[in-house]
């Protein structure tokens, strides 16, 4: 890989490695005060387990990144993204999607408190949205207008900047935003103990604490899964299809190639 990495490569770099080592200090300091794994740690786990999905979602979507930034190994299992996969995607998973349900799961349960609205609506509904536009800010604006990482051919119609190096499909960010409405449910929706809906299906199913939080590790990583591979199955199909066709012919790196079609 070549070029040289910037202050703003550096800050994106910083973020995904000290936001993610935060995060899950934060979980573990906060389930060693309460004795049980504790919600944002359940969050951090799930992200962390469902990052070597980036790799083919970035094939489908076309997504490529600035050659500055190191690259896992070529060994790395379903290594597809175009040059490689960042090293700092694993980490990375858990500061972009527990920050926004953090965000999202405050405000929810400020406006149930101060309406009475729905619990689970409103969760959803807040999370949706702050993870939408999160996803937008970081993924349009930071990447794709900035240019830590462009996206090289787009949905025709469904995308900002349609045609430009600096192009964006929108749907990514609902895609995104779909996910992180499902955390901010999970850590903003618990009981009076601080359990979430995933604890109590483990202690009702488990004899022992260790038991619940097995199955509470199990719960939020196959849920995790499930919804990141739903979310996926779209991108993967239109890719398949051959319907993501709209991008620039030129490099959207200097000297290096653009992903064929």
């Amino acid at each position: 890989m070549t070029g040289e990495l910037t202050p703003l490569l550096k800050a994106a770099i910083g973020f995904a490695y000290v936001g993610g080592f935060t995060f899950v200090a934060i979980g573990v300091y906060l389930s060693y005060r309460r004795r049980r794994l504790h919600p944002l740690l359940l969050v951090c786990v799930s992200a962390i387990s469902f990052s070597w999905i980036e790799a083919p979602y970035d094939w489908a979507v076309y997504a490529q990144f600035a050659p500055a930034i190191p690259r896992m190994p070529s060994w790395w299992p379903l290594n597809m993204t175009w040059y490689g996969l960042p090293a700092s995607v694993p980490p990375g998973y858990i500061a972009y999607f527990v920050l926004p349900p953090v965000i999202g799961a405050a405000i929810g349960r400020r406006l149930i408190a101060r309406f009475h609205w729905s619990r689970p609506t409103t969760l959803l509904t807040v999370g949706l949205v702050v993870g939408f536009v999160w996803a937008f800010l970081f993924n349009a604006i930071l990447g794709a207008r900035l240019g830590v990482f462009y996206y090289g051919r787009v949905i025709p119609g469904l995308a900002l900047w349609e045609g430009t190096k600096n192009q964006y499909p929108l749907y990514d960010a609902l895609a995104m935003g779909v996910q992180m409405m499902v955390f901010t449910y999970i850590l903003g929706r618990t009981d009076p103990e601080g359990r979430t809906v995933i604890d109590i299906w483990a202690d009702a199913k488990a004899a022992t604490r260790l038991r619940s939080s097995v199955l509470s590790v199990v719960g939020v990583v196959l849920i995790g899964h499930l919804l990141y591979g739903a979310v996926f199955a779209p991108h993967l199909a239109t890719k398949l299809g051959g319907w993501v066709t709209a991008g620039p012919t030129a490099e959207l790196f200097p000297g290096i190639p653009n992903q064929p079609p």
